[in-house]
């Protein structure tokens, strides 16, 4: 996460290392001229590298301790990585032109509006299957129950108010009061029926005009 800065001290110490022969004598690890090198020209060294370093050349040397060689400490914090930051210009370029062309093909299928997967009603051309999502036909089915619903509260609602009404107002015979209550209900039941059908014949003819007008195509762009 992070590195320590390469101080004046363990620059003096590290050069002297490479001047030196101890690498050779005493290397028993894995450290190499080129990995002292590439420390002292980057100004900075994994704490873990110091330490192994430290242990191998300078713990028996009175000279060096760690105390002298982290005075000043300072850090240095690796960079985050940011995305695409070691594409190489080829590479970028051919992103961008993939972006461009998806950005063309997602504007053609606003322009033409008859994607195949769509589920827009008004887009379904003649000789097409609507495909609807579970989510779709849950929310048709709803539609329908809420529908019967209503209509069959409203013949409830009025056969009800017929049968007080008859009651109370006009207090006759009971089988004329059942005939009035099944008369209104009918009635009220085919209105509603009839305001269905017409809500649902306007609909397709919505769709049915929607499918017979020209699109209208234009290029406002070009790869």
């Amino acid at each position: 996460m992070f590195e320590i800065i390469v101080n004046n001290n363990i620059e003096a110490n590290l050069k002297r290392l490479l001047s030196g022969t101890q690498l050779e004598t005493k290397n028993s690890s894995s450290i190499t001229r080129d990995e002292i090198q590439q420390y002292l020209d980057q100004k900075h060294i994994p704490m873990d590298s110091l330490q192994d370093i430290y242990k191998t050349f300078w713990k028996s040397d009175d000279s060096v301790s760690m105390k002298q060689l982290l005075s000043p400490l300072d850090f240095k914090f690796k960079e985050k990585r940011k995305p695409g930051a070691n594409y190489t210009k080829e590479f970028k370029e051919q992103l961008e032109k993939l972006r461009l062309k998806q950005e063309e093909i997602e504007y053609q299928k606003l322009v033409k509006g008859d994607d195949n997967k769509t589920n827009n009603l008004f887009n379904v051309k003649e000789g097409d299957e609507l495909e609807l999502t579970p989510a779709q036909i849950n929310k048709q089915i709803k539609e329908q129950v809420t529908t019967i619903f209503n209509i069959l509260l409203s013949v409830v609602s009025v056969v009800f108010a017929i049968w007080y009404w008859t009651g109370t107002s006009m207090r006759i015979e009971t089988q004329y009061r059942i005939l009035l209550c099944l008369f209104f209900g009918i009635l009220v039941l085919v209105a509603e029926v009839v305001v269905y059908n017409s809500y649902l014949t306007k609909i397709d003819d919505a769709k049915q005009r929607e499918r017979n007008k020209k699109e209208r195509k234009k290029v406002v762009k070009k790869l």
